[in-house]
């Protein structure tokens, strides 16, 4: 069906243009993806250094063996005051725990019995000892960045050293003491890069954030830095966040942004650093030790393997299996996870390595993006058009309006809003244009032969698809920005994308005279009595709906069945991309039965036949909306969708003809 009238030509040849453009900002964001296919596997060296003692595993060796099998780096937190007591290097107490001991027994410590006796250990204190000079010397660095000078002493300046902090026990257990130096050495001894976990502390501003960063620059390879605390927040956070961007792009340093859920987990000022560093930050993709615990071997390493393909996961966060499987030991089980992972990456065309971030490029800029975004007012205008609306002052203002807003995104440094409100426009005209297309797939005589009536549908439903992807085109060319294929940025219209064509393409078939089906007075519509069977299918279809859009996006409000994640599983593992059920179960199914319908059935099953054709439509845009997924993921699954449903499609065409429509 053509869709341009004359009086809408121009728009069409402006529109042309337009899908140039997307085009060349695809092909552009392409080959950025291409470029970035280096992955970081980190491993956790706390958990990892408690399960190599608990087994008596010698941990270097350990390592040794993990870095022969793909492992890039160590991810090294900070000792926290409370984790003191638990190494050999240095001890640490209250002064009322000191004192209290001294009244029941001798002081076993002769530095500390010495300083009882000269009544030196004062009840609002906490004591360190330290018996290595690099820890010593660590500490003295570490904390005046978080307690005033004058509340520290140095109460022995020899072996072993004391260190007095005026503080409660309880918080300073809470205080972030920089990470061990013989974690660093051991890291660049064996090649490993350096993950550093930095805690926040609200007081810390510039100088001291880039103190925090220089202790360690020196003596490790710093890659990605991800941040940790029991409050979550990232270094900075809540006043200083501009001094850690500056710092961190100045000491080119990139930015891990840990992959979540629930946004209720995310570190906060996430969102906000990540701004500030473009082009410097990275996914991190972790999985807690008590979900772990829950999963098995192969399911671990499969979804590591995901998220590097089809979500732009650059840092895989490991921590280590504690399970026997296949009859490995528990240290040759690790190996084996490890190398599964890198093996499997290496296979889908990733290497390993330091995380590569999604750099700025070329096409994420004013004028490319800008001419994309004439698309919208465009395809407004063709559909206007189509069905005898336009008027040419509605020209006029339809590509002022995308202008002004355009131009104002920009102006306000709100242009990632502004481009989200043209991307939902242009993908919901399209959508439009992509069931209107299919007007007289709705209305024609079926073919005589079940071989023609295929050919026909299949040429009704490469039609329908072609339009609907133009507007996933437009999407890709108005949204390929850094921060959104990061999930920084999200696209806000992706549920609008999803839900709205069932509506628009019912209301399509109702009120406008294409599909053979418009209410021509609305109050008989109202008026006409509706059957039981009519009210349970209509409340179906809703409770479906909503089930659909609950369902959405990757922080749904609803958590898929066992059953449906078995079924997603297996079809990963089968055809490597997993197609969408909406597309090769509803959309392509359906768009290519419909055309073989006889009359009555027609008029009886249009309706339904509308809501889910434009299921699929919606479906299709949709599969592009998911900005953190390569381009070349999504075409891949959509064409899948397409052969299956299709496939799908066409044994319905046959099983429907042979029922319905034998010959006399």
């Amino acid at each position: 069906m053509n869709l341009v009238q004359s009086q809408t030509r121009y728009a069409a040849v402006i529109l042309v243009i337009a899908l140039l453009a997307a085009l060349f900002v695809a092909v552009e964001r392409m080959r950025v993806e291409h470029r970035t296919q280096r992955v970081e596997i980190a491993m956790d060296y706390s958990d990892f250094l408690s399960l190599a003692r608990s087994y008596n595993y010698k941990p270097e060796a350990f390592l040794v063996e993990l870095r022969r099998a793909g492992l890039t780096s160590l991810a090294l937190q900070e000792e926290l005051g409370a984790g003191i007591n638990t190494g050999q290097n240095a001890y640490v107490s209250s002064g009322v725990g000191i004192l209290d001991n001294a009244r029941l027994s001798s002081v076993s410590d002769p530095t500390l019995a010495a300083l009882v006796r000269n009544r030196a250990i004062l009840p609002d204190e906490i004591y360190v000892l330290v018996y290595d000079k690099a820890t010593y010397g660590r500490y003295m660095q570490q904390l005046p960045l978080h307690f005033s000078r004058g509340s520290i002493r140095v109460l022995h300046a020899s072996p072993p050293w004391v260190i007095a902090v005026r503080t409660q026990i309880d918080y300073f257990g809470q205080i972030s003491l920089g990470i061990p130096g013989d974690q660093l050495a051991l890291a660049k001894k064996l090649g490993l890069f350096v993950v550093p976990r930095l805690q926040n502390d609200e007081r810390l501003q510039g100088p001291q954030i880039a103190a925090a960063f220089d202790a360690l620059r020196h003596r490790a390879r710093i890659t990605t830095v991800v941040f940790f605390g029991l409050r979550n927040q990232i270094l900075g956070f809540p006043d200083h966040i501009k001094e850690t961007a500056a710092i961190m792009n100045d000491r080119k340093l990139t930015f891990g942004a840990i992959e979540v859920y629930d946004t209720t987990q995310v570190q906060k000022g996430n969102d906000e650093l990540a701004k500030l560093m473009p082009g410097r930050t990275v996914r991190v993709q972790a999985i807690a030790k008590t979900e772990q615990d829950k999963l098995k071997f192969e399911e671990i390493a499969a979804r590591y393997l995901l998220g590097a393909r089809e979500r732009n996961v650059r840092l895989v966060y490991l921590r280590p299996f504690s399970h026997e499987h296949n009859g490995l030991s528990i240290e040759k089980t690790n190996i084996e996870m490890v190398r599964q992972i890198a093996s499997g990456l290496r296979a889908r065309g990733f290497t390993e390595g330091s995380a590569a971030p999604i750099p700025m490029y070329r096409a994420d800029s004013v004028v490319p993006v800008g001419v994309v975004a004439l698309a919208v007012p465009s395809i407004l205008l063709i559909l206007l058009g189509f069905f005898g609306w336009y008027r040419p002052w509605m020209a006029v203002a339809a590509y002022a309006v995308t202008i002004l807003l355009y131009a104002g995104g920009y102006l306000t440094h709100h242009d990632l809003l502004a481009r989200s409100v043209l991307a939902l426009g242009g993908a919901l005209f399209f959508e439009t244009a992509a069931f209107a297309v299919l007007g007289r797939a709705f209305t024609e005589r079926p073919a005589a032969t079940t071989g023609e009536q295929i050919v026909r549908s299949l040429r009704w439903t490469a039609l329908a698809t072609g339009v609907a992807l133009l507007g996933a085109l437009v999407v890709i060319g108005l949204m390929s920005s850094p921060l959104l294929m990061e999930e920084i940025e999200r696209f806000r219209g992706v549920k609008a994308v999803l839900g709205l064509p069932p509506l628009i393409a019912l209301a399509l078939y109702f009120l406008t005279d294409r599909f053979g089906a418009k209410i021509e007075d609305p109050r008989d519509a109202f008026n006409t009595p509706v059957r039981i069977g009519q009210l349970v299918l209509g409340v179906v279809i809703l409770a479906a709906g909503a089930l659909v859009l609950m369902r959405s996006g990757n922080q749904s409000d609803i958590s898929p069945s066992a059953f449906e994640l078995s079924l997603r599983s297996g079809l990963t593992t089968v055809l490597s991309v997993r197609p969408r059920f909406k597309e090769f179960l509803v959309g392509f199914p359906l768009m290519m039965l419909l055309p073989t319908l006889v009359l009555a059935h027609r008029r009886a099953l249009g309706w339904l036949f509308a809501i889910g054709i434009g299921i699929g439509i919606g479906d299709l845009v949709d599969t592009f909306s998911h900005l953190h997924t390569p381009v070349y993921i999504s075409v891949i699954r959509v064409l899948l969708g397409a052969i299956i449903g299709c496939a799908i499609g066409a044994a319905l065409v046959a099983i429907y003809r042979r029922l319905f429509l034998r010959p006399a």
